[in-house]
């Protein structure tokens, strides 16, 4: 049996799986590498897992920022294109007090044309998990810095990153756009009309900022609708961008778009890439605890 763990910023999960790879057990705890107290990794690691190590599990294999350099143990990015292979070759090893060594799964690099890098760490499972093994397919990963994807042929051929969660929350907690917003409500009419201003700014998204303002002054945009035109605004320009941008570095962009995220946030994604006239897809939930199978397998860990 194996130890499959997704440990992230803010929150740990966790999973017993079978020799066939099948889920027997499974927790979640807000203990993400942020929240453990003291850094104390392998005591939140004992916590989840010394049942199933008890159990008979022979193995653990962790992905996300626990092989951060503010994890437990950093886990150096793999280059682009990465593959299931890459992946496997970049896992570290951690001594655990339980007597199971811990692999942690590396994340995943690139350098743009201009030279800027670019990371992930954590998505690269997610994506693997689903992508398919010929052909491409394009990803959005929705979030606080968001990510979009190109698989290719089972390997992850381009990636680039997409500050729009951060941006909103920023521009609402601490701009004076976020003086005349009352609550974050979803509206509709709101968020759509963001998402036509933010897909036609084009380069002048910090000039069509200011409009989540200037509407509100001059009774266009009710006080509880404005939350609501900011992220379609954010997010309308993301996808413009995103297309415009995997289309330049790939030669092409394909017109659908499989989002992984949680199902609020998905919804929206969803709404702003078919008001783009792209189609979108939903990828399971399990694409994570698939993807750790897999990579196990792989490295004969099960």
């Amino acid at each position: 049996m194996l130890v499959a763990l997704d440990w992230g910023t803010s929150s740990l999960r966790a999973w017993l799986l079978d020799a066939d790879g099948a889920v027997r057990d499974e927790t979640a705890a807000p203990l993400g590498i942020l929240k453990v107290p003291g850094g104390d990794f392998d005591a939140v690691f004992k916590q989840v897992a010394e049942k199933w190590i008890a159990a008979g599990a022979k193995a653990a294999i962790a992905s996300g920022m626990i092989g951060s350099r503010q994890g437990w143990a950093e886990a150096p990015y793999a280059d682009c294109p990465a593959d299931a292979a890459a992946l496997v070759a970049g896992l570290i090893e951690v001594p655990t007090s339980l007597g199971v060594s811990l692999r942690i799964v590396p994340g995943v690099s690139r350098i743009d044309a201009d030279g800027i890098p670019d990371v992930m760490r954590g998505e690269e499972v997610q994506i693997l998990g689903d992508a398919p093994a010929s052909g491409r397919r394009l990803y959005v990963l929705p979030g606080t810095h968001s990510k979009w994807a190109l698989a290719e042929d089972g390997r992850i051929a381009w990636f680039a990153t997409s500050m729009t969660g951060e941006a909103f929350a920023v521009l609402a907690e601490h701009s004076i756009l976020g003086r005349l917003m009352d609550g974050r409500a979803y509206d509709q009419p709101a968020f759509r009309r963001g998402l036509a201003v933010g897909a036609s700014a084009g380069g002048g998204l910090l000039r069509r900022l200011f409009s989540a303002r200037t509407l509100g002054l001059f009774g266009e945009l009710e006080p509880k609708a404005t939350g609501a035109y900011l992220s379609g605004l954010l997010i309308g320009a993301e996808v413009a961008d995103a297309r415009s941008t995997v289309a330049d570095a790939t030669g092409s962009a394909p017109d659908e778009v499989t989002i992984v995220g949680g199902a609020e946030l998905s919804a929206r994604y969803a709404e702003a890439i078919e008001a783009a006239g792209l189609r979108s897809r939903i990828a399971p939930a399990d694409t994570t605890v698939k993807a750790l199978w897999r990579l196990a397998k792989h490295a004969e860990l099960v």
